[in-house]
C-alpha cells in the first residue's frame, strides 16, 4: 500500500492528518479531492484506470477514520455545492 493512499483515506485520523498537511505543504489539499464518500470513491476506482487504491485495515475494525471527530476544517467540496443550488 503506497503512503498516500494510507493518508488519503485516514486524514481525519492523527498522526496521519498531520502527515497528510505535511505532504501538502503544511496545508490540506482541495476539499474535492479529499476522501469523504466511500461509495464515490468505488466507484472512481471501478472507472478510472489511473485511480488505484487498497483498502487499508480499518475498514476492517476502526470506522473511526470515517468521522471528523477533531473537527478539522477540510474545506467545502464544489460538487456539494452545485448539487445544492441544482436543487433549488
Amino acid at each position: 500500500m503506497s503512503t498516500g493512499t494510507l493518508l488519503f483515506y485516514l486524514i481525519r485520523m492523527e498522526p496521519f492528518t498531520a502527515m497528510n498537511r505535511n505532504l501538502q505543504g503544511g496545508r490540506f489539499d482541495h476539499a474535492d479531492r479529499l476522501f469523504s464518500n466511500v461509495a464515490a470513491t468505488w466507484d472512481n476506482c471501478l472507472h478510472s484506470s489511473s485511480d488505484v487504491k487498497e483498502l487499508t485495515p480499518e475498514f476492517f475494525h476502526q470506522s473511526e477514520f470515517l468521522l471528523n471527530s477533531n473537527n478539522f476544517n477540510l474545506g467545502t467540496q464544489q460538487v456539494v455545492i452545485v448539487r445544492a443550488v441544482a436543487q433549488q
